[in-house]
C-alpha cells in the first residue's frame, strides 16, 4: 500500500472525499485544504478477511477534527438507475442512520424527507444522492465546517458502480456503505490497519460486503466520545434503569 501525506495549504477549506474503489493493489490517500469544506479521498482494495470477527472487542477509533454539535437534518434523493423504489432507498439509508443513533443518548440524525437536489454543493441542506463521480470512487462525504463544528454535510454515491439493497455479490451494499459514511458525519475517521478490518470505519470496501452495516465496539466508543454514552443505574421494579448522557464539546 502506498499513501501520500496530506498536503496542507494556507486556505480555509478542507475537503473529505471518502471510500474509493479501485482494482489496483495499492491504496492512495490524499487530503486537501480548501475554504470551509473538507475533502479526503482514498483508493480501496479488496483484502481477505483476517481471521475471526473481533469487532465486539476491538476498541480502536480515531476522530476527525470537526463534528456536528446539533442534530443533523438530512434529505434523501432516491432517484436511481437500479430499479429501487423510493420507499426502499429511504428505509435502507434511515436504517444506517439509526444504527448510530441507537448507541448514544444524543439524537445525531433526523430524516427530513426526499429532495431532487444532488449532493456535493453547499445549499443549506444535508443531502444524500447518487451522482456522477470519476471512475474508481465509491462515495464522497463532504463536510462544510466552521471552527471545530460542521455546518453542512452531503454524501454522493457513485452511479458508476452497481448497487444492491440486499448484499448481492458483485454489487455495493447501500446500507453497509451508508453506515460507514454516516460515521464520518458523526466525526469518525477511516481506519486502515488490518487489525481494524471488522470495524465499520475500516477504510476499505468491496462488492457484496455487508458486515459494516453493524457497528463494532471501536465504532461505538468513537461515537460516544463525541456524543456521550448511556449511563445505566439500577432501580427497584418497575423502573429497571434510567439513561443519561452528555455531548462532547
Amino acid at each position: 500500500m502506498v499513501s501520500l501525506e496530506p498536503r496542507k495549504k494556507n486556505i480555509l477549506e478542507v475537503a473529505l472525499l471518502m471510500f474509493t474503489l479501485l482494482s489496483s493493489a495499492m491504496a492512495l490517500t490524499i487530503s486537501l485544504s480548501v475554504a470551509s469544506r473538507v475533502i479526503c479521498w482514498e483508493t480501496v482494495v479488496t483484502l481477505a478477511a483476517p481471521g475471526v470477527d473481533d469487532s465486539d472487542s476491538n476498541t480502536h477509533y480515531e476522530l476527525l477534527s470537526h463534528h456536528w454539535n446539533a442534530t443533523i437534518d438530512y434529505y434523501i434523493n432516491p432517484t436511481n438507475w437500479y430499479g429501487f423504489s423510493t420507499t426502499n432507498v429511504v428505509n435502507t439509508i434511515n436504517a444506517s442512520a439509526n444504527t448510530w443513533d441507537k448507541e448514544t443518548p444524543f439524537q445525531v440524525f433526523s430524516y427530513s424527507g426526499t429532495t431532487s437536489r444532488i449532493a456535493g454543493s453547499r445549499d443549506g441542506r444535508n443531502v444524500i444522492s447518487w451522482g456522477y463521480l470519476r471512475t474508481g470512487i465509491l462515495a464522497i462525504t463532504y463536510l462544510w465546517t466552521s471552527g471545530s463544528g460542521v455546518v453542512e454535510t452531503d454524501c454522493r454515491l457513485n452511479t458508476y458502480h452497481s448497487w444492491s439493497l440486499s448484499g448481492e455479490p458483485g454489487k455495493m451494499d447501500l446500507q453497509s456503505v451508508m453506515t460507514h459514511e454516516f460515521g464520518h458525519w458523526c466525526g469518525l475517521k477511516d481506519l486502515y490497519a488490518s487489525a481494524d478490518y471488522w470495524l465499520t470505519m475500516y477504510g476499505y470496501s468491496t462488492y457484496g460486503l455487508t458486515y459494516q452495516r453493524t457497528l463494532g465496539l471501536g465504532d461505538i466508543k468513537g461515537l460516544q466520545a463525541v456524543y456521550g454514552s448511556y449511563v445505566r443505574t439500577f432501580h427497584p421494579h418497575p423502573y429497571p434503569f434510567c439513561s443519561s448522557g452528555t455531548i462532547a464539546q
